[in-house]
């Protein structure tokens, strides 16, 4: 009894920040793609025959992964951290990593004695990699794959089946390193503001618009030190209540509170533990950006929720106050305020 295989050829629409960057040729890895595939087949295909692993589950079939770039040493990658001076994306970056332009094609393989579950890769796998980014920050467009042979009529289509609406940005870009750039922005401008030029969080509006005060000025009241620039802070009024509002878009390993000098940092941790340890340390965003042919989509869950009334500890100087998320948040009537108001982007196939 043979094998069965199926094979795809993947267009790279934006590049990737990979563990291995510095090595010529780093592309897709199967430990990562074979697990959320796994996952999206089988809440897809309930009967599919599966192997159990502690908490997980998974799917009997290999899978082969080429790298149909340029491979020589000497083609100039590009880096993403931003200190002074580098070149590179201006989205930041936490560690010392490299992100590999488009440098060519990505051959895949599937091969299993299952024939149920090749059937099931051939009917899901456009689906899969119109959802699925890969690779570090992919919530905010890197690793963006899909069959190279797709069009973008039959993309939108697809992005129509996602359980929730998704948007297309109204900014153009020419090239993948400028459709980054411009991912980068937009998500500043949605969930923390910019200063050059100054916008004032578009989140904050939403929320001021609800009469809900948002944490930068709760924290400014309780840690002075960490004020400074040209910007006073603007408020709600009148207003109820500040809540931990940024949160509803993700949680990240660091923040921007600090004093002018620099050398601290406030420490943000959930007052929930999980043992000894803060329940919640990290939270992807909800909100996930898929490039193609610079392109420029939105999508969203519902993930957040798990972060409703949830209460923080924030720390300075041997300081620490509490502050809570909000009750209630709608991330989709969010989206409807950020196209009706700021006109950054469209629905999807009209009005929902």
């Amino acid at each position: 009894m043979s094998a069965h295989t199926l094979t795809y050829t993947l267009k790279q629409h934006t590049p990737m920040i990979h563990f291995q960057s510095d090595q010529s040729g780093a592309t897709l890895r199967a430990t990562e793609l074979k697990p959320k595939l796994d996952k999206f087949l089988i809440s897809n295909c309930a009967d599919l025959k599966t192997r159990k692993h502690h908490n997980s589950e998974s799917l009997e079939y290999k899978i082969r992964i080429i790298y149909g770039g340029n491979s020589s040493k000497d083609y100039p990658k590009t880096y993403v951290n931003t200190k002074k001076g580098d070149k590179g994306y201006t989205a930041p970056y936490f560690a010392e990593g490299l992100s590999l332009d488009q440098l060519g094609d990505v051959l895949i393989s599937f091969s299993s004695f299952d024939t149920e579950i090749i059937d099931a890769i051939q009917k899901y796998i456009s689906l899969f990699f119109t959802y699925q980014n890969f690779g570090t920050r992919q919530s905010k467009g890197f690793g963006s794959y899909h069959l190279k042979e797709m069009t973008q009529k039959e993309l939108e289509s697809l992005l129509l089946k996602h359980p929730f609406p998704v948007y297309k940005l109204n900014l153009s870009a020419s090239n993948p390193k400028e459709a980054m750039g411009k991912i980068d922005n937009f998500y500043k401008e949605l969930k923390t503001g910019t200063n050059r030029p100054y916008l004032k969080s578009i989140l904050f509006q939403y929320m001021c618009n609800k009469n809900i005060g948002w944490e930068k000025r709760w924290l400014k009241e309780k840690y002075p030190e960490i004020i400074h620039g040209e910007n006073s802070p603007m408020d709600c009024s009148p207003r109820k209540e500040y809540f931990y509002i940024r949160a509803m878009l993700g949680l990240a390993e660091t923040n921007e509170f600090r004093p002018s000098d620099g050398k601290k940092t406030i420490k943000i941790k959930s007052v929930e533990k999980e043992g000894d340890k803060p329940k919640i340390q990290r939270f992807k965003s909800p909100i996930t950006f898929k490039v193609f042919n610079n392109h420029i989509y939105l999508l969203h869950n519902d993930t957040y929720r798990d972060l409703l009334d949830k209460e923080f500890e924030f720390s300075l100087g041997g300081k620490t106050n509490k502050i809570k998320t909000p009750k209630d948040f709608d991330l989709n009537d969010f989206l409807k305020y950020v196209e009706k108001e700021h006109k950054k982007i469209t629905l999807l196939g009209g009005a929902k």
